[in-house]
């Protein structure tokens, strides 16, 4: 099954969307697109950099999830977290699956680009 056409849209509906990976439990890449052409002001991105970026989410998502539920707040369901060039959102899909998509630096806040990632999660959740 191909997740490409949902990770497609995703990347074109968000604002300064630079590329969204698909990630399973262990943080390995499933299924990516890059923005093409980057947002301006933006440098490429490679296939390699957004895979890195989808497999170090997989550490903090897991002591994330593990803190709040220990903690009594319950599972950890979206992450957003401000760079200084950019933005990272990320959407758990079920415990062993996760979206994350980068955002191009000036995009604050990135509500539109949260709606569009909530939305892809929904269809690549009913695809799984």
């Amino acid at each position: 099954m191909s997740f490409r056409p949902a990770l497609r849209e995703l990347v074109l509906r968000a604002p300064g969307a630079r590329g969204a990976v698909f990630c399973d439990g262990e943080g390995e890449s499933v299924e990516l697109v890059l923005a093409e052409p980057p947002p301006a002001g933006c440098d490429g991105l490679s296939e390699y950099d957004l895979q890195l970026t989808g497999a170090q989410v997989a550490s903090a998502w897991l002591h994330l999830h593990v803190g709040s539920v220990e903690r009594g707040a319950g599972r950890a369901v979206e992450l957003q977290l401000r760079c200084d060039k950019g933005s990272l959102l990320c959407r758990v899909l079920r415990e062993d699956y996760y979206l994350v998509l980068l955002l191009a630096p000036g995009r604050a806040p990135p509500a539109a680009a949260a709606f569009a990632l909530r939305e892809a999660a929904a269809r690549v959740v009913a695809d799984l």
